[in-house]
C-alpha cells in the first residue's frame, strides 16, 4: 500500500461558519474587570447543624429561620447571574465568607459582599495597604448587598412581636434584594463610581513583652476589655503624638491625658461606627462621615472617693486627631481586644499596650451617604 504524506500547511483552509443564530458575547470595555463575590452563611445553616449534633436551642424560630435562608439564596443567585451577565464569568468568583482568605482577595478590581453590615466588616478586613488591584492600586472597591433586609410589614419598632430581630440592618451595604437589578449592573458598568467614599479607619498594634501584633483595619470600632462583661478593666488610658505622620510611638503620653481607668473597656470608633455602639454607649453619633478623627468612650468609668470627679468625666469621652494616637497599657491579668464585633479578637496579658490610631489605609466603600 502506498503511503502519502500530506503536507497539511500547503492544503487550503477551509473557514468555519458560525450558525446565524450564534451570536458571540462580548462584555463592556469599562467599569470592572474582576470582581469578588463573598457570601455570608445564614443562621438556619449554621443551627441546621446544631440540630444534627443535637445541641440546637429548642426555643427557636425555624420558620423564621428558613425564610430568611430563603430569601438569602435567591438574593445569592440572582446577584450572581446579574455579575455573570456584565462581567466575564472567568473573571467572577464566589466563595463563602468563612472560607474568604487574602489570596481570595489580591488582584480583585471589586469585591461584593452579600449579607448584611456583618459581611461588610468581615470583608474590610482583607483589603489593606498590602492588597493589590483595584484603581491605582489601592485595593477593591467594596459594595455591600443587603440579602435580607427587613419587610415592610415589620418597620412597626424594634420590640414589636412582629419584628425579626436577626433580619439584616443593612447601614453599610449600597444596594439590598429588592433594588439590586437597577443597581449592580450600572454599578458593574462603572456609571456609579460618583457614590463610592473614602472611609477612615483603625489601625490597632498589640506590644508585647517579646512580640508585636498588627491587627486587621478597623471600619467601624475597637473593643479593649475583659473577656468577661461582668469583670473590671484595668488599664492606663494615654494621649500621645504621633513620632511622624502615621507613626504613632510607645512612649508615654500627654500627661494631660494620663489617667488610670477601672470600667467596663473602652470603646474607640471611627465616624462610620459613630453611630453603632458608640452611639449606644453615649457617644456622639453626629459625626461627619468624613472625618479622620476617632472617638473614644470609657465604658462605665468607676469614680473612687478621692479621684476628681469632674477631670475623670471629662477625659472619659472625647476626640483624637489624626497628629495623635491612643495608648492603652493593660492592667488586669485578662483582656481582649474585638475588631469590628466579637468575630476578630486578639488576647492581651497584664503589661501588653494596645495602640489605636487613625492611619490605617482607607477603604473605598459604595456608599448612600451624600
Amino acid at each position: 500500500m502506498l503511503r502519502v504524506a500530506l503536507n497539511r500547511s500547503a492544503l487550503p483552509r477551509r473557514r468555519c461558519a458560525l450558525p446565524r443564530r450564534v451570536q458571540l458575547r462580548s462584555f463592556a470595555a469599562s467599569g470592572y474587570k474582576k470582581v469578588l463575590v463573598v457570601v455570608k452563611h445564614t443562621p438556619y445553616e449554621a443551627y441546621t447543624q446544631l440540630r444534627l449534633q443535637g445541641k440546637a436551642p429548642k426555643a427557636l424560630r425555624w420558620e423564621r429561620l428558613l425564610d430568611r435562608h430563603e430569601s438569602h439564596r435567591a438574593c445569592v443567585e440572582e446577584l450572581c447571574a446579574i455579575v455573570r451577565r456584565e462581567v466575564s464569568p472567568s473573571n467572577v468568583t464566589v466563595v463563602s465568607r468563612d472560607d474568604l482568605g487574602r489570596h481570595h482577595v489580591e488582584d480583585v478590581d471589586l469585591l461584593v459582599a452579600v449579607g448584611g453590615d456583618g459581611t461588610v466588616l468581615s470583608c474590610t478586613h482583607f483589603v489593606d495597604s498590602q492588597t493589590r488591584g483595584g484603581a491605582g492600586g489601592r485595593g477593591p472597591a467594596v459594595l455591600g448587598v443587603n440579602s435580607d433586609p427587613t419587610k415592610a410589614h415589620e418597620r412597626v419598632g424594634a420590640c414589636a412581636k412582629s419584628s425579626d430581630e436577626r433580619r439584616s440592618y443593612g447601614a453599610l451595604c449600597f444596594a439590598k434584594a429588592d433594588n439590586m437589578e437597577d443597581l449592580v449592573p450600572r454599578v458593574l458598568r462603572g456609571e456609579l463610581d460618583a457614590a463610592i467614599q473614602k472611609r477612615h479607619r483603625l489601625a490597632v498594634t498589640i506590644k508585647g513583652t517579646v512580640s508585636e501584633t498588627r491587627m486587621p483595619p478597623a471600619l467601624n470600632d475597637v473593643l479593649i476589655a475583659h473577656p468577661s462583661p461582668g469583670a473590671v478593666s484595668r488599664f492606663r488610658l494615654d494621649r500621645a503624638r504621633n513620632d511622624a505622620p502615621g507613626v504613632p510611638s510607645a512612649d508615654h503620653g500627654d500627661d494631660e491625658y494620663s489617667f488610670n481607668v477601672w470600667s467596663s473597656g473602652l470603646w474607640v470608633s471611627t465616624a462610620t461606627g459613630a453611630t453603632g455602639a458608640m452611639a449606644s454607649a453615649g457617644g456622639d453619633a453626629g459625626v461627619d462621615i468624613r472625618s479622620p478623627d476617632l472617638q473614644y468612650m470609657v465604658r462605665e468609668h468607676l469614680v473612687g472617693e478621692n479621684d476628681d470627679i469632674a477631670f475623670v468625666r471629662s477625659k472619659s469621652h472625647g476626640f483624637v486627631d489624626p497628629q495623635h494616637h491612643l495608648q492603652v497599657r493593660w492592667n488586669s491579668q485578662h483582656g481582649c481586644v474585638y475588631i469590628d464585633g466579637h468575630h476578630t479578637r486578639f488576647d492581651v496579658e497584664l503589661g501588653d499596650t494596645v495602640i489605636v490610631s487613625s492611619h490605617a489605609s482607607p477603604l473605598r466603600l459604595f456608599s448612600n451617604f451624600a
